[in-house]
């Protein structure tokens, strides 16, 4: 296996280099050739596959042959890519799409037929997310178009069009896992699929799937917040909140089912919130009402941020909490009061709102460069 793995990786390396000098002489029968040979490669890396999961017992030793095998076959397929530039001719273009495609029948070919070893937290090939990506745009703008069409809170459409957005918009260069785009396709599958579309549930679909997501988690505590201040007494609010705790409980899960397996489940971050929520109101504490004065502009907070790193600073002071409010929009209308900017001096609390929940591109560049320089004056201090 790993002799035929070796002679793609030497092909790829040193003949199809776009910087090797012959590459763009190239005959064409010796590109035939090429795609000829490797075309068998598949066949005989198939057998190779069959007859050693077959005749090896060992279920941890075919856990490690497909691991391996999987990622150098990913590895293979990433390099080839890379190789694509403008300095290319055409038909050695032709010549990377037929390898790719062969490499890419062997991948597929390990996960269709040995699923129960392949690794699921193996990133996807870089050419394979390029093409599912558009299919997956494709499929949204079939979604935006239904929740528009339907009875859906656009609050919470919003936020599921937003993280479909952030998936599909991601960089090459990040890492993309087989979990991640087999979640993304679930979902959506599941939220098409779905009739009648509303609110309800939609909010089911993303509890049973296990929707994670930081902005959804926010669009859950806005409106249990919500439902509270429309009663009156202590007991009422506990009440409703233990009834929403209730059936929250009782809706179904699918097993192994995340969208971000770094952080904690749905029903566990809900949960929170609602405890700690339950435990302020039974502690007897008065909800703090907002300051309604005018702030003096002297008084304010003067920042030479824009609005969206702002927004993106905040949104990390959250994420990792450091910032620990109940809710996230009350305290972005105070920071919006206290806060100016390098181009504002009142700052909107509407589009402060929409940066912390969707940071740009440039944004998260520009900010991560900014916490890379704050680590050099941190060694000055």
């Amino acid at each position: 296996m790993t002799a035929y793995l070796q002679k793609w990786s030497t092909l790829i390396n040193e003949t199809l280099c776009p910087y090797h000098e012959a590459l763009s002489r190239l005959p064409e029968a010796e590109i035939a050739a090429i795609i000829h040979d490797s075309a068998g490669e598949v066949e005989n890396v198939r057998n190779l596959l069959m007859d050693y999961l077959v005749n090896n017992p060992s279920i941890s030793d075919k856990q490690q042959f497909v691991k391996v095998n999987q990622a150098l076959l990913i590895r293979l397929l990433d390099k080839l890519y890379s190789c694509r530039n403008d300095n290319v001719p055409e038909r050695v273009l032709s010549l990377y799409k037929a390898l790719g495609s062969h490499l890419q029948t062997s991948l597929d070919f390990i996960e269709d037929f040995f699923g129960n070893y392949f690794d699921k937290n193996e990133k996807v090939p870089v050419p394979y997310f390029e093409i599912t990506k558009t299919e997956i745009s494709r499929r949204l703008q079939k979604l935006t178009f239904v929740f528009n069409s339907s009875c859906v809170e656009p609050a919470l459409a919003k936020t599921i069009i937003q993280s479909f957005k952030q998936f599909t918009g991601s960089k090459i260069d990040k890492p993309i896992s087989y979990a991640d785009l087999t979640y993304h396709k679930l979902l959506l599958d599941e939220l098409i699929s779905q009739e009648p579309l509303s609110t309800q549930n939609v909010r089911k679909t993303l509890y049973q799937l296990n929707f994670n997501e930081f902005a959804f988690v926010d669009f859950e505590s806005e409106r249990l917040h919500t439902l509270t201040e429309a009663v009156n007494s202590k007991t009422e609010k506990v009440d409703a909140l233990r009834f929403e705790q209730k059936i929250i409980a009782q809706y179904p899960e699918k097993l192994n089912t995340v969208y971000d397996g770094s952080m904690p489940s749905l029903k566990e971050q809900v949960n929170g919130w609602i405890e700690a929520e339950i435990k302020f109101l039974e502690n007897g504490h008065a909800a703090e009402k907002e300051p309604t004065a005018q702030i003096d502009a002297g008084e304010k907070i003067n920042t030479s941020l824009s609005v969206a790193k702002l927004a993106l600073i905040i949104r990390l002071l959250v994420v990792d909490k450091i910032i620990i409010n109940r809710t996230v929009a009350p305290m972005l209308r105070v920071i919006s009061k206290m806060v100016t900017t390098l181009q504002k001096d009142e700052i909107s609390f509407g589009s402060l709102e929409t940066k912390y929940h969707a940071p740009d591109k440039a944004t998260i560049t520009a900010v991560r460069d900014m916490l890379f320089k704050w680590i050099n004056i941190l060694g000055k201090l």
